[in-house]
């Protein structure tokens, strides 16, 4: 079973043989394939020296973007992502192609004991009271002021069939969801879909507790507010206060060079590439501002 580990998001990941989306057809959805391995290479991404592609929380944002164009230009009612990514891409990736139904690659055992490459659709369950699973599956639910964090738990190996026994718990619906665990991607993603569209859930993000994968780590994979943006990375939970502070601080920042920039006549380009604006000063500085809605006033 193909077993992911929460929040690892700049673990290396092997390359995917990229191929031409491949349309699966005489069957309902019509299904687009969605290469991982493709995405890196539009997004610059290349292999390491050990043939490994890195993904970083920088990254969720153009994954977003890159499924919703895949999704729109396909025509496509759902897609299988092929690859491995971060939590956070995949999410991004998901989250960008719906209402698109979403389906992962996983690898498992055959009865001889062969590794199998399988697809499994990713379901979307309604979180109900304190959440229900099959056996062996418990789940642990803090809620905080600022957050709300969700830890599954596994027992025994995750069986697929078992995938739609899987209710996560309720939540309130005015705080981000962080979810850990171990687990199955397409697990880790039913549970992140759950809460996606739950009642107007600002966000859903992924927490892998410190361990041998280094220091804690929280990053953000789905998001509905401005104060939630896509990729907002920390350490422990507790850390989102301060995080968003950061983030906006930053944000005023890089805006009083841009403005200082057009104020100084400096700027030398100016391009839209689909939401981005991208502008360029003397001294070859490129700031890259997304846009998520533009008013006109006379």
């Amino acid at each position: 079973m193909n077993e992911r580990n929460l929040g690892h998001d700049d673990a290396p990941v092997p390359p995917q043989e990229s191929q031409a989306p491949q349309e699966v057809k005489g069957a309902e959805p019509i299904i687009e394939k969605l290469s991982i391995n493709d995405f890196a290479q539009e997004i610059g991404l290349k292999p390491d020296a050990q043939g490994r592609i890195t993904f970083g929380p920088e990254h969720d944002r153009l994954a977003y973007e890159y499924a919703e164009k895949f999704a729109r230009d396909k025509k496509a009612e759902g897609i299988v992502i092929d690859g491995v990514a971060s939590p956070g891409v995949i999410a991004s990736l998901l989250h960008g192609a719906h209402p698109a139904e979403g389906h992962l690659t996983h690898m498992s055992k055959d009865r001889e004991g062969k590794m199998t490459k399988g697809e499994t659709k990713v379901l979307e369950p309604l979180p109900q009271g304190e959440g229900r699973g099959p056996d062996g599956f418990t789940w642990i639910k803090k809620e905080t002021p600022d957050y709300t964090l969700v830890e599954f738990n596994l027992a025994r190996d995750f069986k697929v069939e078992d995938l739609d026994k899987v209710i996560p718990p309720d939540v309130d619906p005015s705080k981000p969801v962080l979810i850990s665990g171990r687990g199955p991607s397409f697990l880790t993603h039913t549970i992140a879909a759950g809460y996606r569209h739950y009642k107007g859930v600002p966000g859903v993000g992924f927490y892998q507790p410190a361990g041998k994968f280094g220091p804690a780590k929280t990053e953000i994979g789905i998001s509905h507010s401005e104060e939630l943006p896509l990729g907002l990375n920390f350490g422990e939970p507790s850390e989102i206060g301060s995080a968003k502070e950061q983030h906006d601080k930053k944000i005023m920042e890089v805006l009083a060079e841009v403005k200082e920039g057009i104020d100084s006549e400096k700027v030398t380009s100016v391009k839209v590439d689909g939401k981005v604006i991208r502008i360029t000063l003397k001294g070859g500085k490129i700031y890259s501002i997304s846009a998520r809605e533009v008013s006109k006033s006379e």
